[in-house]
């Protein structure tokens, strides 16, 4: 990562929110905490089965400023893509960015 400049994709950073649901139990939602400016690359794809069907699971890495609020569980959002946070990471060990690798959700 040579600086700010490679971060091109405005993304919503989300976080779980756990509500009582009116039925006695809970229900998660996620709340938009914040907008990120990313570095977006897709490294990898895991086929897998699911539901007796084949699906593709993208693994991305996607990278922001520092420091930031991200955390495991999370996700990042751009349009309707949903990226669910699987790791964090200082890719320079220097704390100018976070590396999240992410899952993308297919919906």
């Amino acid at each position: 990562m040579s600086g700010a400049g490679d971060l091109r994709h405005r993304l919503i950073h989300e976080t779980a929110v756990t509500l009582p649901d009116g039925a006695g139990g809970t229900s998660t939602t996620f709340l938009a905490v914040d907008q990120l400016w990313a570095r977006i690359e897709s490294p990898a794809g895991d086929p897998s089965l699911s539901a007796e069907r084949r699906l593709a699971t993208l693994i991305h890495r996607i990278t922001v400023r520092a420091p930031n609020t991200l955390s495991r569980g999370d996700r990042l959002t751009l349009g309707p893509r949903i990226f669910a946070i699987e790791a964090l990471s200082d890719p320079d060990g220097r704390g100018r960015f976070t590396r999240a690798l992410c899952r993308e959700e297919q919906t």
